[in-house]
């Protein structure tokens, strides 16, 4: 093409970015599974990888050491989510639900939005009402509060929409969080009666699809989003198995069985395979005993059900709140019956799956599987070649990713307790919290290489998030940003 003067080569220039531009715009929504500097958009950040790509982050810190800001928050176990210059996270004060915003670059608090429900759903003794992470477009937040449901903000604070939704049938409240799918946000409420995945538009908050998964008890993992090559699944791990949806209906694509009964831990994928980890006390062992052995034992009044009071010192009794799917303080058979029949079933692993397959994949697609060193609830890591795994006690694994070799396993951090805070890496660095308040540093490597363990003198529920080589942890009652 020739010009006949330079006005009209720029004319053209200009146009074709703005064009560009726009379409980026249009698009950007498309663009979250990929890494991007200052991003950090939902629950382990990038797709849920847990992995800053572009980043670093500090070996040594603490409340005096490396420490650039540290901001006062409500309590709750939401991880931090970053967007640019904002950190979005959620809280409950004075019985409200909150959503807050943070200014990244000192910490201050740049607005705080909150809702009252009719009931706080109290959860567990280590939960809290406000444990599921926001999720961003970088231009909304969107929040989870199982006590509420979905709520949906602009950048300024501004309540878009609010879908109210049932408070999960959980004796441990709600953990799950929402993530972004195309034009969709996405929550897995998988519970002990009526689990369901559900699809709705991220611009409206009205329903898109929904998805009942009956046999799935109580869970608390996040979906995370797969794509191979052209193939789009969203990945939800629940009781006994992994199920592949199609994105844009909710139409089942494949599954693979072999879990436990209660999945935690959130999927990864890298190296063209999927990872799955779960553990839970007593998966594995010898049937429950038969109902009729615990009627003839403790049903004193005949009706053929059994009060907490009524039931047999054993399983029965110590799995009474989970037995009883309904909760209306009763075990019947049924409820006994289906719940025997998934802990026989219940598996402790850690598979890795091929893509592709239609239906139960399960003796064609697991490519290699584990049994030792399983977390509790931290999800798997997958980072340069390699998964690691991090339980309680602090006992982390390391195993090649293409084919299930260990590198080590079940080898000592240095710092016990218990482990809610999921692995994150940066720069050849990888770091997770112990609840005690523990943060260890350590090398992605064939060996394990303990750089620092950084006492911070709080709990820690909540995974670090790591953007532009700052690192940011949510403990009991505060953020840090640490950076050297």
């Amino acid at each position: 093409v020739r010009f006949e003067r330079q006005s009209d080569r720029e004319s053209l220039l200009g146009m074709r970015f703005l064009i560009w531009s726009i379409g980026l715009w249009l698009f950007a929504p498309t663009l979250l599974g990929g890494e991007q500097p200052g991003h950090w958009p939902q629950f382990r950040g990038p797709n849920g990888s847990g992995v800053a790509l572009h980043s670093d982050m500090p070996v040594v810190f603490g409340p005096k050491t490396n420490a650039i800001w540290r901001t006062d928050l409500p309590l709750g176990h939401s991880s931090p989510c970053v967007w640019d210059q904002k950190i979005f996270l959620t809280g409950i004060d004075d019985g409200k639900l909150e959503t807050l915003c943070l200014d990244r670059a000192d910490g201050k608090i740049v607005w705080r939005r909150s809702v009252a429900p009719e009931r706080i759903d109290p959860g567990s003794r280590n939960g809290s009402a406000a444990n599921s992470t926001p999720a961003t477009d970088g231009q909304r937040v969107y929040v989870y509060f199982g006590s509420f449901g979905l709520l949906c903000y602009d950048f300024a604070g501004n309540e878009l929409w609010r879908k109210p939704l049932p408070i999960p049938i959980t004796q441990h409240g709600a953990s799950t969080s929402p993530i972004l799918v195309d034009d969709f946000l996405i929550l897995a409420c998988d519970q002990d009666i009526g689990a369901y995945l559900l699809a709705v538009n991220r611009r409206t908050g009205e329903t898109s699809w929904r998805v009942e998964r009956a046999g799935f008890r109580r869970g608390f993992s996040t979906p995370m989003l797969w794509q191979e090559g052209d193939r789009k699944q969203l990945i939800v791990v629940g009781t006994l198995r992994v199920v592949a949806y199609q994105p844009k209906n909710g139409a089942e694509l494949w599954r693979v069985l072999g879990l436990p009964n209660e999945m935690c831990s959130t999927p990864v994928a890298g190296g063209g395979l999927l990872f799955v980890a779960g553990w839970t006390h007593g998966s594995g062992v010898s049937r429950m005993p038969l109902f009729e052995s615990l009627l003839e034992a403790g049903d004193q009044n005949m009706d053929a059900k059994l009060t907490r009071a009524e039931a047999p010192a054993g399983p029965a009794r110590q799995h009474f709140l989970y037995i009883d799917a309904d909760k209306d303080g009763f075990i019947d058979r049924g409820e006994y019956d289906a719940l025997a029949e998934i802990f026989n079933k219940s598996q402790n692993a850690l598979l890795a799956i091929r893509p592709g397959g239609q239906g139960d994949v399960t003796a064609t697609h697991v490519a290699w599987k584990q049994t030792r060193g399983l977390p509790y609830v931290p999800s798997p890591l997958y980072y340069r070649d390699r998964l690691y795994l991090v339980k309680n006690g602090g006992i982390a694994s390391c195993f090649n990713a293409s084919n299930g070799a260990a590198l080590y396993q079940e080898e000592r951090l240095g710092a016990l307790g218990d482990y809610y805070s999921s692995p994150v890496a940066a720069n050849g660095k990888i770091c997770v919290g112990s609840q005690q308040g523990v943060i260890v540093v350590f090398t992605a490597g064939d060996t394990l290489n303990v750089l620092a363990r950084n006492d911070l003198g709080e709990s820690i529920m909540a995974t670090p998030a790591i953007v532009d080589n700052k690192l940011y942890v949510r403990t009991e009652r505060h953020l840090y940003a640490f950076g050297e």
